[in-house]
């Protein structure tokens, strides 16, 4: 196991709840099965899994890994299983890192894995700045992240991005896309014990920032889910 180091980083709730029990009992349940579903509109096995999938290419970046459940079920599938694949995971937290690497290697055994301790409001670790990969993903990552700064991650990012790659993710909008009371609460309760820091995040700023760093940019709207592609970085 590879792992770097990045110091300096944020700590909060945000972070601090992803702890190996979290992980291994509560994350997928409750996350990935009831949230995604039932308050934030989104399924994740119709709509995130393939998203996730058809745009993961054999050497690829995964940002903000959490249980490693998104990049264990593509290489799982029959025609991945046995292939060379590299990925390289990225995290705050050494935890989830662990967990994740643990979780693709049991489902895709022949998988490179390195794992990164990275925080995504600064610059890449500098282990990180010269590589290269065909995609990147950072799913269920920003609602996680505090402050307007976080966005400057696609700027970060972006260059370590091949030409014809994509760069692709999700993530919770704050009150302002609410579909319902029940979720505009639960959202509004999530930021004020502080798992989610994304009570302002807006769709257009998303948008915004995605287009003053790529040429190309698809997003759509999912319930309170921002789904975002983008690809040909502007390189500066």
């Amino acid at each position: 196991m590879s792992t770097i180091s990045q110091g300096d980083q944020k700590t909060g709730l945000s972070t601090a709840i992803y702890t190996p029990t979290f992980l291994s009992i509560v994350y997928d349940v409750v996350v990935l099965r009831f949230n995604l579903r039932f308050m934030w509109r989104c399924r994740t096995d119709t709509v995130l899994e393939p998203f996730f999938a058809e745009n993961l290419s054999r050497r690829h970046l995964d940002i903000g890994v959490a249980t490693g459940y998104f990049p264990a079920v593509a290489l799982s599938r029959p025609f991945r299983v046995n292939a060379k694949q590299s990925i390289t995971l990225a995290d705050i937290n050494p935890n989830p890192l662990a967990s994740a690497r643990a979780r693709i290697l049991s489902k895709a055994p022949n998988t490179t894995v390195e794992t990164v301790v990275a925080d995504i409001t600064k610059p890449p670790p500098k282990e990180l700045q010269n590589c290269v990969f065909d995609s990147i993903s950072m799913f269920n990552l920003f609602h996680c992240v505090p402050g307007k700064e976080k966005l400057n991650a696609f700027h970060l990012y972006k260059d370590m991005l091949a030409d014809g790659g994509v760069l692709t993710g999700c993530t919770v909008l704050g009150g302002s896309h609410a579909t319902n009371w029940l979720n505009h609460q639960y959202v509004k309760l999530y930021n004020r014990v502080g798992v989610f820091h994304n009570w302002d995040d807006k769709r257009q700023d998303f948008e915004r920032v995605l287009n003053e760093n790529f040429e190309e940019v698809e997003t759509t709207l999912v319930g309170m889910i921002l789904l975002f592609r983008a690809s040909k970085p502007r390189r500066f």
